[in-house]
């Protein structure tokens, strides 16, 4: 903890600079109309742009973090589009000036059509306690077969060295997905969900943890048999642990979030099907979860739950809830941003919003917009919450 206390005032005068760098950034002119709107009237403007290659063209699935030294990590997947065989391949991009711009996208190691894996898929990002970056992530070659990949930073996302997840596979979990994060006790601790193809289960959610900061990882242990995906792990200021998992299988569910709830560092989990839910889930649907605990406000958990399906003029909708952490009372609160619907758009292919906590009430979300196969960004603005 003493090893991890400069790095912390270290940050908080990197967040205020690049907070005050964020100030001046403006929408790039001129955007497309089917740009998403951020209903606070800040600008959206294009973080990562779209490669000219077609091969990593196809940028999704982001996940954000900012190192001690002030480095903004975005770790995503790149290929030419993210399902079966579409080549997508864990990427990482950089930015030294507070997330106003990023380097061209570094790919980690390819996946495709001919090699191991078709396609990478989900990814986990997070910080160890001696501030180095570890990333894993999921490949898949349809429904037969998976593992999940790893690798470790000491130079600020630079440059990265693989790290051993033979525990996790081949084909004995299937995808991992969220933040990485640091439990005391127990290391690293990471989630993911089943896939088919894997053995003994292929369906619900793991867990598995690192005791040597990312090198080596547990075998994962079933915590729920839930059929659900892409778990969200939010370790709040109390010790509890929540993990946030989007539903399927079901379609009356809609996507709907399970919540899992381990107040013994991740020992036992009780899971239940929660609140967060489309408005209207005969007419939409949710994507992926994110959930943060809001550190103005200590045991309060912000929730992002993205919507797809037409509603009014919008194709989709990113909206903010609130709830206690120990209560599990979320409330849905408002908009944040909506996806315009427009006759003949092909850019329907959104979400997956994660938050960069600048200063104050002020944060970063980044996601991704633009069409199922093909060139797409990475795209981030402004949020208040």
């Amino acid at each position: 903890m003493m090893k991890y206390t400069t790095y912390i005032l270290t940050l908080g005068f990197l967040i205020s600079c690049a907070a005050l760098q964020a100030e001046t950034l403006q929408a790039e002119a001129p955007l497309p109309i089917w740009a998403a709107k951020n209903l606070d009237g800040q600008p959206v403007r294009i973080a990562v742009p779209a490669p000219k290659a077609p091969r990593f063209a196809h940028l999704s699935w982001n996940k954000v973090q900012r190192t001690p030294k002030g480095t903004v990590i975005l770790a995503y997947t790149a290929g030419t589009f993210h399902g079966n065989d579409g080549g997508g391949s864990p990427a990482v991009s950089r930015s030294t000036d507070g997330g106003r711009t990023f380097s061209e996208p570094q790919i980690i190691r390819e996946f495709g059509p001919g090699l191991d894996y078709t396609q990478s898929g989900n990814q986990a990002l997070g910080i160890d306690e001696n501030g180095n970056l570890v990333l894993l992530a999921m490949a898949f070659t349809a429904d037969t077969t998976s593992h999940i990949f790893g690798w470790r930073s000491e130079d600020d996302g630079v440059t990265w060295k693989p790290v051993d997840t033979s525990a996790l596979g081949p084909n004995k979990t299937g995808s991992v997905f969220g933040d990485i994060v640091s439990v005391e006790g127990q290391g690293l601790m990471v989630l993911g969900h089943y896939r088919q193809g894997s053995k003994p289960y292929n369906r619900g959610i793991w867990l598995s943890t690192s005791q040597d900061q990312g090198r080596t990882w547990s075998p994962a242990r079933r915590i729920s048999d839930v059929h659900a995906a892409e778990p969200v792990l939010v370790q709040t200021t109390s010790g509890r642990l929540l993990g946030f998992f989007r539903s399927r299988g079901d379609k009356t569910l809609g996507g709907r979030q399970y919540v899992g709830v381990s107040d013994d560092q991740g020992a036992t989990w009780k899971t239940e099907l929660s609140v967060l839910d489309s408005k209207d889930n005969t007419r939409s649907r949710l994507a992926a979860p994110f959930a943060v605990e809001n550190p103005n406000n200590k045991g309060e958990t912000l929730v992002l739950t993205t919507e797809r399906g037409k509603v009014g003029e919008t194709r989709g909708r990113i909206w903010l809830w609130r709830g206690d952490a120990q209560k599990l009372d979320w409330k849905r609160e408002r908009v944040l941003l909506e996806f315009p619907h427009i006759r003949g758009d092909a850019n329907d292919d959104f979400g997956y919003p994660w938050l960069l906590h600048l200063e104050g009430n002020r944060w970063l979300m980044y996601y991704y917009h633009g069409p199922k196969k093909g060139a797409n960004p990475l795209w981030v603005t402004e949020v208040k919450l």
